[in-house]
């Protein structure tokens, strides 16, 4: 059973695709928050709110490429 699931697992739905797929959505949500940072009047509430969450999203992203560069040395 172990080895049809190993051969039904596709490259487009592997952990390295997701890994990747995961860094290009965070990357993505970045863009949509520094759009959201520009609407905010500097040292509002909401744009200090709005800088956190971004820096929340940079940490996801830093992460997600790790995660990104140890699915591919695994698989090397």
């Amino acid at each position: 059973m172990t080895a049809m699931l190993a051969h039904s697992i596709t490259p487009l739905h592997g952990p390295l695709f997701q890994a990747g797929q995961q860094v290009t959505e965070a990357e993505e949500r970045r863009e949509q928050q520094i759009s959201v940072l520009s609407a905010f009047a500097q040292d509002s509430p909401a744009r200090i709110y709005a800088e956190h969450v971004l820096s929340e999203i940079e940490r996801t992203i830093a992460l997600s490429r790790m995660n990104q560069k140890l699915i591919e040395s695994l698989l090397a």
